[in-house]
């Protein structure tokens, strides 16, 4: 994944981006307040619709995937890897500690509520892999294997990959595909379903389409061949999850960001462009804290009498005032004081010396 070396240079802020992660953020909420929680807490209510349109969170891995082409050519890899989990780390540990001290002070009785051992195994990133315990939001899911990502593209990335990465890309797609195809992966012995999870196998095409759709903006592959590549995808989201409509809707959402990386920034919603930029400057606050701490907001206002969309709305108000403390408070902040230290120590030469 070589490229040559370009002055870094400075360029206008790209609405586009900022209306698709707002997109994708949106719709996590989206699923979240109208059926996960009622199918989770039943006494919130009937599901708004038959189905979890489940697109959110793959589409932000997508996105992820996508910045880490833009941003790992610029400098040293190993403190851009530094400045990546300064980025994402902070407002994570805060977040899973606020909602479990929230959960555990204001959860109803009746709920299942986190442990300290559930605390520690989320802080540590290790929920995915222990079976004894529960991440204290679902959405945590996608922290662990985000980091994963950023180090093995700091690995990989000064090596470079050349006209390989293409085959790369169809490996990380069909491989995990052919690797559970039978429910391979369910039978197999316990540790190996473990490291499957945890390691999200099943989430590789997401990351692969992401690259490719950089690759594309960069007219590295052609429109044809990005076209296959998003249909594998779409292919093996619905082998890996049998969920048919949130798989068509990856593949919809896929073309938009593609339309995002390479064509015209969207000027059409400049009239939109502080509250786009408001939603997609809190976003990972968003992320973080829109599931759980959601559903708590919804349960105590049904307390008070609230109906099924004043929960929801309630809820929704909630999780963006929340939002923006963690950004304002927590996530900026950090990352100011964090990301432009100098990384050194052990860590930072063993680093440099892997990439020699």
């Amino acid at each position: 994944m070589t490229t040559p070396d370009r002055p870094p240079g400075r360029t206008a802020r790209r609405l586009s981006w900022d209306v698709v992660r707002v997109l994708a953020v949106l719709a996590v909420i989206f699923t979240h307040t109208t059926y996960m929680g009622p199918f989770l807490h039943p006494e919130l209510g009937a599901p708004l619709g038959p189905y979890p349109f489940q697109v959110g969170a793959s589409i932000l891995l997508v996105i992820s995937a996508y910045f880490v082409c833009v941003t790992v050519r610029k400098g040293s890899t190993y403190r851009w890897l530094w400045r990546r989990v300064c980025r994402v780390l902070p407002p994570y540990l805060i977040a899973v500690l606020f909602t479990y001290l929230v959960v555990v002070r204001f959860g109803p009785s009746n709920w299942v509520l986190p442990t300290r051992r559930d605390l520690w195994s989320n802080l540590t990133l290790a929920a995915s892999f222990d079976p004894g315990v529960q991440l204290i939001d679902g959405s945590y899911w996608t922290l662990p294997l985000q980091l994963m990502a950023f180090g093995a593209a700091a690995l990989l990335w000064p090596r470079g990959l050349g006209q390989r990465i293409t085959t790369l890309l169809w490996i990380m797609i069909i491989a995990p595909v052919v690797l559970q195809w039978n429910d391979r992966i369910g039978h197999s012995p316990f540790w190996v379903q473990q490291a499957w999870n945890g390691l999200g196998l099943h989430r590789l095409q997401l990351f692969a389409i992401g690259i490719a759709i950089w690759l594309w903006a960069q007219r590295r592959i052609g429109v044809v061949h990005l076209a296959a590549l998003l249909v594998a995808t779409v292919f093996a989201q619905h082998a890996h999850t049998s969920d048919l409509p949130s798989s068509l809707g990856i593949g919809v959402l896929l073309v938009i960001v593609a339309l995002a990386a390479r064509g015209p920034d969207w000027t059409l919603l400049t009239r939109f462009r502080r509250p786009i930029q408001f939603l997609a400057r809190i976003s990972f606050g968003l992320y973080l804290l829109n599931q759980v701490v959601g559903y708590l907001i919804a349960y105590r206002l049904m307390e008070l009498g609230a109906g099924r969309l004043t929960q929801i709305a309630g809820a929704v108000i909630g999780v963006i005032g929340l939002a923006w403390l963690l950004t304002k408070y927590v996530e900026e902040p950090a990352y100011r004081a964090f990301a432009h230290l100098r990384v050194r120590g052990l860590g930072a030469r063993a680093f440099a010396w892997l990439n020699t």
